[in-house]
């Protein structure tokens, strides 16, 4: 499940993957598909913090505040299908 997120100024795409879905449900005692049927935006920005969070602890991403102080910066959050081109290198 990927995201695209503007935090802080910068735009960027983060994927929540099967550990972070499950520590979802775990979290909010709820099934993902319930979740997003439900369409609460604290569900999503909370996948979206975790999946930063992942990447952050893999090296690939910046650091990660807690979750409601990292809110207090994230400007717009959106789903993606997670199968969006990437644009060519050099594009605008």
């Amino acid at each position: 499940m990927a995201f695209r997120i503007v935090h802080d100024g910068a735009e960027r795409t983060v994927t929540a993957g099967p550990k972070q879905i499950v520590a979802f449900e775990r979290h909010w005692g709820v099934g993902i598909a319930r979740a997003l049927s439900e369409g609460r935006i604290e569900h999503l920005a909370w996948l979206a913090h975790q999946a930063s969070l992942a990447e952050a602890q893999a090296g690939n991403g910046p650091a990660v505040k807690p979750f409601d102080e990292w809110l207090d910066a994230l400007d717009d959050l959106e789903a993606t299908d997670g199968d969006e081109p990437a644009p060519l290198a050099g594009t605008p």
